[in-house]
């Protein structure tokens, strides 16, 4: 007796959990391309950085005639993390440098990063190199810095460059 009601049990169970389903014809028919669905997510303001090494940001700089901005860090550094907790999420900031730069962050405590540090001689962190398409050296700003201000050297390096 037992097992006949754990059976009816088990069975109104499993009745009840399927009549929840959803037959082929209920379900919804997507309809949007994978593009038109990427396009509705948000997108987050501010710098956009590429994720490469600086050798593959240089050959993209060079493909898109702009110039490179290196955000130099340490995961240990404070104004490192203020400078992506805060300046780089400004807007104007991160439209200006998406048209005129190819940004990219990188860990002076990894390989890459030492070799960059040693290349253009950095000893203090954060350093934010500003280079030409050939990786030469356009401007630089050591330490930490605004949003407004890094826009205005942004702006002053582009026209430096041309």
């Amino acid at each position: 007796m037992k097992k006949i009601k754990v059976f009816v049990f088990a069975t109104f169970v499993s009745l009840t959990w399927l009549s929840g389903c959803k037959t082929a014809q209920q379900a919804p028919i997507i309809t949007k391309t994978e593009e038109e669905v990427i396009a509705e997510i948000p997108q987050e303001q501010g710098v956009t950085f590429f994720e490469g090494t600086l050798q593959a940001g240089l050959e993209k700089a060079k493909n898109e005639n702009k110039l490179i901005f290196v955000d130099c860090y340490t995961t240990w550094c404070g104004p490192c993390k203020v400078l992506k907790q805060y300046t780089f999420k400004d807007a104007n900031l991160g439209d200006f440098m998406k048209q005129n730069y190819i940004c990219l962050a990188i860990d002076m405590e990894k390989p890459e990063g030492m070799t960059i540090a040693k290349r253009y001689g950095i000893e203090a962190y954060p350093t934010l190199l500003f280079l030409d398409k050939y990786g030469r050296v356009v401007n630089h700003q050591v330490g930490g810095i605004g949003a407004e201000a890094l826009l205005a050297k942004a702006e002053q390096t582009v026209r430096k460059s041309m």
